[in-house]
């Protein structure tokens, strides 16, 4: 015999959400609203009101003092955020499409299906990797929480698989966990079993696999590296979307830098005539902003005979 579910009178329901309400334990205010429209006929309009309201409750964003100290030593969250951000445009269409979906879920929900949450970045160095990650979290509204794969990795057999469910086991609000240079914890599995380091990888890959698959769905992972010919072909396979940061075009370079003076509020005639000599971003990027120091100098030197304007 199934057991009937208990009714929640209104007046009950109202008590117990001013207690949450006042205690602020939101989760259990919305859950006390939810058991009330449980009890109501599912044809109610009261019904359908309340369970639109549970389910457009506002997101509960991850805070790093609700995160046991334990866990905030393998992490740190970074509000640093480029507002001069160069995306060509293959990555602005990539971009907007997975904020798009994000911000729709329930749509996909729908249909039964699952949204992209597990990301992978790659490509040679210096072309904007963990700039872009930083641009999603900005696009999405959501807090940006980084890995620290030198605090994950420990020389104690066992030790980084533990730290790497731990830090799974937590980070279950919203929000965008950024692993840089993924390929230290990803590697092939099988190479050198007989060796310690090997068994040790072996069981770091495991891991992490399990941990991929139960990633909540809350949370967009996104992984960066520049050697993704030494990943395991299962780690990858774990990612929703591989894309690739290729080395910018040669008018893509030209673009690049031309917002970028436009930034720096440089006059134009001072621009290089030719990029043909850098391979990234990042060294463009370099070379531009000594050139925006020197043409300040030169500009406070020749206005004021040397003294600060």
């Amino acid at each position: 015999m199934i057991e009937e579910k208990k009714k929640v009178s209104a007046n009950e329901t109202i008590i117990r959400m001013i207690h949450f309400m006042h205690h602020e334990k939101m989760d259990l205010f919305y859950k006390a609203v939810d058991e009330y429209s449980n009890g109501l006929a599912t044809s109610s309009r009261y019904h359908f009101r309340l369970k639109k309201i549970v389910d457009e409750k506002p997101l509960k964003l991850i805070r790093l003092n609700d995160i046991s100290d334990d866990v905030k030593k393998l992490i740190s969250s970074n509000i640093f955020s480029e507002d001069n951000v160069f995306l060509n445009d293959s990555t602005k269409e990539v971009i907007d499409e997975l904020i798009l979906e994000w911000k729709n879920a329930d749509v996909y929900n729908f249909h039964n299906l699952k949204i992209r949450n597990k990301i992978l970045l790659h490509g040679s160095t210096g072309n904007g990797k963990t700039t872009i990650a930083r641009h999603i979290s900005k696009l999405a509204e959501l807090p940006f929480i980084e890995i620290n794969s030198d605090a994950i990795i420990d020389s104690h057999i066992g030790n980084t698989s533990s730290n790497i469910n731990r830090i799974f086991n937590k980070i279950q609000d919203p929000c965008i966990l950024f692993w840089d240079e993924i390929d230290s914890i990803g590697r092939k599995r099988g190479i050198g079993t007989d060796s310690a380091a090997g068994m040790e990888n072996d069981r770091m890959v495991n891991s992490i696999l399990v941990n991929l698959d139960r990633l909540s769905n809350k949370v967009i992972l996104i992984g960066a590296t520049n050697r993704r010919d030494v990943l395991d072909s299962a780690f990858v396979r774990r990612f929703d979307l591989k894309y690739e940061l290729p080395a910018p075009t040669d008018q893509e370079k030209e673009r690049f830098s031309k917002q970028m003076f436009e930034y720096y509020k440089l006059p134009m005639a001072i621009m290089p005539t030719s990029f043909e000599k850098y391979n990234s971003y990042s060294e463009i990027k370099s070379m531009l902003m000594d050139l925006a120091r020197k043409f300040v100098l030169d500009t406070i030197l020749t206005n004021n005979n040397g003294q600060a304007l």
